[in-house]
């Protein structure tokens, strides 16, 4: 069971456990004898959507979007570390600064150069994505990392265009 899944089974436990009440006292049920019959059961059940069999705390959770990694490209070195932190290792190559980022599967270089337009500011022109052993160095499936990287440091929605309101 993923991560998320369990979490979603925990709130919708814990919501589950807030609404229950206690167990009513024998003086709380009437004491006089009701019977309710249903003409036809199948009438009177309305047809449930998709939605309907869905908890509500698992429907409220958003798909997962993967982002291309190039959608740092053209991002400055504050945009940059405002959502990723603080890189591993820096390298400085003139006129180009490399930033690396780490997971446990694999490695993220940041290429930053110049900005045609500005006074010195930085920003990426490329991205680099390899794996960190030897036997899964090429093979890393580069956009599942980048998004794994985004998830493990809380930046996921950083890069994801903003709907004009």
């Amino acid at each position: 069971m993923g991560r998320l899944s369990g979490l979603c089974l925990l709130v919708l436990a814990l919501g589950l456990t807030a609404c229950a009440q206690a167990p009513a006292s024998s003086t709380d049920i009437p004491k006089a004898s009701t019977s309710i019959r249903l003409q036809n059961p199948a009438a009177t059940q309305q047809p449930k959507s998709k939605t309907q069999d869905i908890p509500p705390a698992i429907a409220a959770v958003r798909p997962r979007v993967l982002l291309d990694p190039t959608v740092v490209v053209g991002k400055t070195t504050t945009e940059i570390e405002q959502a990723f932190g603080d890189p591993n290792l820096k390298r400085e190559d003139s006129p180009a600064e490399v930033w690396q980022y780490l997971t446990r599967e694999c490695a993220l270089h940041l290429f930053f150069y110049p900005a045609k337009s500005s006074e010195g500011r930085l920003v990426v022109r490329h991205i680099a994505i390899n794996g960190r052993s030897v036997a899964s160095f090429s093979d890393v499936d580069r956009k599942h990392c980048f998004n794994e990287y985004l998830r493990s440091v809380g930046a996921e929605e950083a890069f994801i265009a903003k709907k004009a309101s």
